[in-house]
């Protein structure tokens, strides 16, 4: 799966991209921050997810980025803001891109996702 085939790209910037997820219509559908990276085994694609937004059930879309574990209530990502509108919520996250460039948040994800790999081994065998 290529990030060409899986999502329509709204906004790049070489490092950064935002990604619809084609799953949903634009209006009711969430969608992806990523940042390109090198090919590995916990990112096929040569980018790893870094925020998101998505549109909750009292209408509002969340915005959030990654971020360090917070250990006083066990969060993985920062909100950025609920916003009325998918676009306005686009803009916040796309403006909010690099607040997640930084090289431990970055060991961080990697780290993760190679222990969420191996749970999910663990589960299948």
């Amino acid at each position: 799966m290529s990030i060409e085939t899986n999502g329509d790209v709204l906004l790049d910037d070489g490092e950064y991209f935002v990604r619809h997820n084609v799953n949903y219509p634009p209006t009711a559908g969430n969608g992806f921050l990523m940042r390109r990276c090198r090919y590995a085994l916990t990112t096929p694609e040569g980018a790893e997810c870094v925020g998101r937004y998505e549109l909750k059930l009292d209408g509002k879309w969340l915005v959030d980025i990654a971020a360090y574990p917070d250990d006083d209530n066990d969060a993985d990502c920062r909100v950025i803001g609920r916003f009325d509108g998918r676009l306005d919520a686009i803009h916040a996250l796309w403006q909010h891109r690099h607040a997640a460039n930084d090289d431990k948040l970055s060991d961080w994800i990697a780290v993760f996702k190679l222990n969420t790999l191996a749970r999910s081994r663990r589960l299948k065998n």
